[in-house]
């Protein structure tokens, strides 16, 4: 059956451009986009010595960041990349090594080049805002890359403040271990914990911080990625050291200390 029309009728010939001819349109046509590109094949390393600026504020030596100065941290970053097939990195360290530097290597990263929601957890509120003051407002500050990414603190903007950093396709937020409300406050795609023998027992009591934490990575299955890492405290009830302990088989640790190290 076949349908009358009048000689006068109007025809209606859709095109591209009538279907795309209202407020906002070419910004949901570049989200579209952006959503359908694939994580990029730069490493964090190669990105951190290509982008990140050390700032005279956090920094002994600023100006361009080099992994060489720190090469045993190279493959530690590495695995943060999206394409390494590590989902959980765990390290236990000593103090002053460079191991914070390299998680805000990851942070920028994940900003500028594999965006989505990260948490970052110190031991406590009151050092995740310091944290936040000293080491993230530089990293954004200095490197022009993430300087265009991330909008300046507002007391009116609820998006950009001291704990919460919006970047396009993404959000950081920043809390402490001794939080609840922090830890589960959103899911997260990646999630770095820093100084995790320093986190108390319980979170507000209601549990282990890590497990609050991890928990929030849970909907983003095999695309998550979690740090951890801490200076150990006392030996047989160090946090770090039993989860170094559980994360791999013995020789595997072995070999990865000795490939740290120049060894065999």
């Amino acid at each position: 059956m076949s349908a009358v029309t009048s000689p006068s009728s109007p025809k209606f010939e859709p095109n591209s451009g009538d279907l795309f001819a209202f407020d906002g349109a070419e910004e949901l046509s570049q989200a579209w986009r952006d959503g359908l590109t694939p994580d990029p094949a730069l490493t964090v390393s190669e990105w951190a010595d290509r982008h990140r600026i050390l700032s005279p504020r956090a920094s002994a030596e600023p100006g361009r960041y080099r992994t060489d100065r720190t090469p045993y941290m190279r493959a530690i970053i590495d695995a943060l990349s999206p394409t390494h097939p590590a989902r959980r990195i765990v390290v236990m360290k000593s103090a002053q090594v460079g191991f914070t530097e390299g998680g805000n290597n990851w942070i920028g990263y994940v900003i500028h080049h594999a965006p989505g929601p990260m948490l970052a957890v110190q031991p406590t509120v009151e050092l995740a805002k310091r944290f936040s003051r000293q080491r993230i407002d530089p990293l954004v500050n200095e490197s022009p890359a993430l300087r265009e990414r991330v909008k300046p603190a507002r007391s009116r903007d609820a998006g950009n403040t001291v704990l919460s950093k919006e970047f396009p396709a993404g959000l950081l937020v920043i809390t402490g271990a001794n939080s609840a409300v922090g830890l589960r406050s959103m899911p997260a795609r990646y999630l770095f914990l820093d100084e995790v023998d320093a986190y108390p027992p319980s979170a507000d009591e209601e549990g282990d911080p890590v497990a609050l934490a991890e928990a929030r990575t849970r909907t983003f299955s095999w695309r998550s990625k979690v740090l951890l890492g801490s200076t150990p405290t006392i030996h047989g009830l160090s946090r770090i050291e039993r989860e170094y302990e559980a994360s791999d088989p013995p020789d595997l640790r072995r070999r990865h200390l000795a490939g740290a190290y120049g060894g065999r």
